[in-house]
């Protein structure tokens, strides 16, 4: 039986399954951050309640991760709080910072119906920031690098042309893990006071390709190159238990597919502090 509270790495859950405390006016859109496990899941097989897709660990540190894929398209049944992110990061996996960029998808319009992407970058915790508009089928690169005692955050819609970077340093990164994820992101009220993690959209299925990595003094290789961990999604059940939300298939040469399952509910959580 899944526990129904419980601290995590970098925010903690307020409640048990079920719909976001009512009069919450969600105005902010937090995509990225660290995982947040189920409780009682330390170790292996990683299950979590906003990830899923794969994290490599090394005895070194990581300084490059990376991955192309297609943008899926997100079908809006007409519910609110529905999202879904891909992005490539470091960290975030067994610690309290993540550097990430990627996409997102959502569900918006006045009656939830009208599909939006957007690219984004975060080093969290410090808050997301959205970066430029993208569209379904085009291809998205989307890479960390870590050199020169900064972060290096860029992504770039191959279709469009458009690209966008982001140079900082953090001192209290640890750049022990990389990630390939798909993720429902978390949303807040405009003061962060009241936040929770949304639905999973239905991105159908969707392909991290080319995902490589390189950590200090070593040359890129695919995710199969590390050790590599498979993270499931999972929603928990009033009843006791829990269901999938996606299902994640084995990594290939290089990458993998994670396939829609069902939305899930929203999970009332409280954000880490920010710096």
């Amino acid at each position: 039986m899944v526990a129904t509270t419980a601290l995590l790495l970098g925010a903690g859950f307020a409640g048990a399954a079920g719909a976001a405390s009512a009069g919450v006016a969600a105005s902010r859109l937090q995509p990225g951050g660290t995982i947040l496990r189920v409780p009682g899941n330390g170790g292996l097989p990683t299950i979590s309640y906003n990830w899923s897709g794969y994290a490599a660990t090394s005895a070194k540190k990581f300084n490059y991760v990376s991955s192309q894929f297609v943008q899926p398209a997100v079908t809006c049944p007409g519910i609110p709080n529905q999202l879904t992110s891909n992005w490539v990061g470091l960290d975030g996996f067994a610690n309290e910072t993540v550097e990430q960029d990627g996409t997102f998808g959502l569900c918006g319009g006045k009656h939830h119906t009208t599909p939006e992407y957007s690219a984004w970058y975060e080093m969290y915790p410090a808050a997301s920031g959205n970066v430029f508009r993208v569209k379904p089928g085009d291809v998205i690169d989307e890479s960390v690098r870590y050199t020169g005692g900064k972060f290096h955050l860029a992504i770039a819609d191959v279709t469009s042309g458009k690209h966008f970077s982001y140079v900082q340093a953090c001192a209290t990164c640890q750049r022990s893990s990389a990630e390939w994820i798909i993720e429902r992101p978390a949303e807040c009220n405009s003061t962060e006071t009241k936040c929770f993690v949304t639905e999973l959209a239905d991105f159908h299925s969707t392909t991290m390709g080319d995902a490589d990595a390189r950590v200090a003094g070593g040359k890129v290789k695919s995710i199969n190159g590390f050790n590599n961990y498979p993270i499931s999604m999972i929603n928990p059940l009033k009843s006791g238990g829990f269901i999938s939300l996606d299902t994640v298939g084995p990594v290939s040469d290089h990458g993998f597919t994670a396939t829609w399952d069902r939305s899930g509910t929203t999970l009332p959580l409280t954000l880490g502090p920010r710096r």
